[in-house]
């Protein structure tokens, strides 16, 4: 009789565990939909009604923490994720990145950048954690570590198109051109029309044409970059006589024509270089912007990532060359 009661009470807990745990992940679900659409305050009430329910919950624990992040309760959200990182749960690369960003976020960078190592010990692979270090490191003007943080975010996740565009931020404050232009091709390539698209295009254009100023009618001032003797030095060069060609003998060709024939020498100036060199600027960028001209895609590509401009004469190409549009996003994700 003795066994049968413990059996019985066995399976009534069971089964009250399991029904506190669909109860939670219930309440979570709730929370997070209404996280989603912007209701913070709500969400947070959602997993707090969850935590009632079980206190060590590390998925509503995780959530809670990632709305007081959004909802700019930097203390909160800094409470609750690293309660989720002593629980070792599923959930602890997220609180990572939650726990360094709300640290950011409160003014406290140094020990943003202690959390995203800390995490990075534990998960080296994480692209948000690289991205989000990254950040950091270029706010506080650490461009050689938010380098190769940007890099390491890529190699994780090369479809993460921010971490493109903080990898391009961080080599124009470095001084360099050529590398600060290759992220911003690819980002656009991965994230054509947008609004930060729009800003990422305009800021590609204003690189291209860097260093060149029309004096008067005869006289163009072309800026010989300092870094000519750098990487891609010879690159720098050749843009600068691109953009004053821009202003003398090519002064009829229209903004698109002159747009794909500086794109087509830069990658072929790339092309040339890239026989004396190898590393991740030259194996990830360089090749696949080499392989896009021998592929016959330049021309589906400059219209593809200029689409941002809402011009007549873009949207008219695309609308034109089906075909050739498909034929580019097919190599795209190849």
């Amino acid at each position: 009789m003795k066994l049968l009661t413990n059996l019985i009470l066995g399976l009534f807990l069971t089964v009250n565990l399991f029904g506190q745990e669909d109860k939670v992940n219930e309440l979570v679900s709730q929370g997070t939909e209404l996280h989603d659409q912007g209701k913070y305050d709500d969400a947070i009430a959602k997993y707090k009604m969850a935590l009632s329910i079980d206190k060590n919950s590390p998925l509503a624990n995780y959530e809670l923490s990632y709305s007081y992040m959004a909802a700019g309760k930097y203390s909160e959200a800094i409470k609750y994720s690293k309660k989720v990182i002593k629980q070792d749960s599923g959930s602890k690369q997220g609180a990572y990145i939650v726990l360094g960003s709300s640290l950011d976020m409160s003014g406290k960078p140094d020990k943003a950048i202690k959390a995203y190592e800390e995490g990075l010990s534990k998960y080296p692979d994480s692209n948000l954690l690289n991205y989000n270090l990254a950040l950091t490191l270029y706010n506080q003007r650490n461009y050689e570590k938010a380098e190769k943080a940007a890099i390491n975010a890529i190699n994780a996740n090369p479809k993460h198109g921010s971490s493109h565009v903080i990898l391009s931020s961080i080599m124009q404050a470095k001084g360099e051109r050529v590398m600060s232009l290759l992220p911003t091709y690819y980002f656009l390539m991965l994230e054509p029309n947008s609004k930060r698209s729009k800003i990422n295009f305009t800021n590609l254009k204003k690189q291209l044409a860097k260093g060149v100023e029309m004096k008067n009618d005869s006289d163009v001032s072309v800026i010989v970059p300092t870094s000519i003797d750098s990487l891609f030095g010879t690159a720098e060069m050749i843009l600068s006589l691109m953009a004053a060609s821009r202003l003398t003998e090519d002064k009829d060709k229209s903004e698109m024509e002159f747009f794909i024939e500086t794109n087509r020498v830069l990658f072929a100036m790339l092309e040339e270089i890239k026989k004396e060199n190898k590393g991740f600027w030259w194996d990830f960028y360089v090749s696949k912007f080499i392989d896009l001209i021998q592929s016959d895609n330049l021309e589906a590509f400059s219209y593809y990532i200029s689409q941002s401009t809402n011009s007549d004469s873009v949207n008219q190409y695309i609308a034109n060359n089906p075909d050739k549009i498909q034929r580019l996003k097919d190599w795209i994700v190849k």
